[in-house]
C-alpha cells in the first residue's frame, strides 16, 4: 500500500519540480537566443557603419547567423542535459522524501492495527468466557437454583468489565 503512495507521491515531485525547471529551461533558451540576436545586429551595425562604404561581404553575415544557431544549438543540447540530470537527481530524491513524509502515517497505521488487533483481543476473552460458561450450565444436568445465581452474578461481572473496557476504547 505504502509503496504505491510513495511511488505516486514521488511523481507529483517529479512532475513538479520538472515544470518549474522546464518552465526556466525555456525563458533561459529565448532570452540568450534573443541577446546573441541582439549582439548579432549590434556587431551587424558596427561592422556596416564601419566597413561598408570601403566594400561589402555578404558571407559576414551569412557566418553570424551560423553562429548564432550554432550557439543556440548548445545552448539547447546543454539545457537538455541539465534537465535531465535535474529529473534523475529529483526522481532519487523525490522517492527519499516520499519515504520520509509517509514513514509517520505507516508507524500511526500499524500501531492503530496493533491497537484494534488488542482491542479485539480484549473483548473476545470476556465473551468467551460468558459463552463457555452458559454452555457449561446448559450441559449440566444438575443445575440448580444456586448455580444459576452465581452464573448471572459472574456474568454480570464480566458484562460489566466490558462495559468498563468499551467505555476506555471510546475515550
Amino acid at each position: 500500500m505504502f509503496i504505491k503512495a510513495r511511488l505516486k507521491l514521488t511523481v507529483y515531485y517529479l512532475l513538479i519540480i520538472m515544470l518549474i525547471s522546464l518552465f526556466f529551461s525555456v525563458v533561459i533558451y529565448r532570452n540568450a537566443i534573443n541577446e546573441l540576436q541582439r549582439i548579432a545586429q549590434l556587431q551587424r551595425y558596427n561592422y556596416e557603419r564601419k566597413y561598408e562604404p570601403l566594400f561589402y561581404n555578404s558571407s559576414y553575415t551569412l557566418i553570424e547567423s551560423n553562429l548564432i544557431e550554432e550557439a543556440g544549438h548548445r545552448i539547447f543540447i546543454s539545457l537538455v542535459i541539465i534537465n535531465l540530470s535535474i529529473f534523475v537527481f529529483s526522481a532519487g530524491f523525490g522517492y527519499l522524501l516520499a519515504g520520509k513524509t509517509l514513514n509517520p502515517i505507516a508507524i500511526m497505521i500499524e500501531e492503530q492495527n496493533r491497537f484494534i488487533s488488542d482491542a479485539s483481543h480484549e473483548l473476545k476473552t470476556p465473551l468467551t468466557s460468558l459463552k463457555s460458561a452458559f454452555e457449561v450450565s446448559l450441559r449440566d444436568k444438575k443445575f440448580d437454583i444456586k448455580q444459576a445465581k452465581e452464573l448471572v452474578a459472574e456474568s454480570i461481572q464480566e458484562v460489566d468489565k466490558l462495559q468498563i473496557l468499551s467505555e476506555n476504547l471510546l475515550r
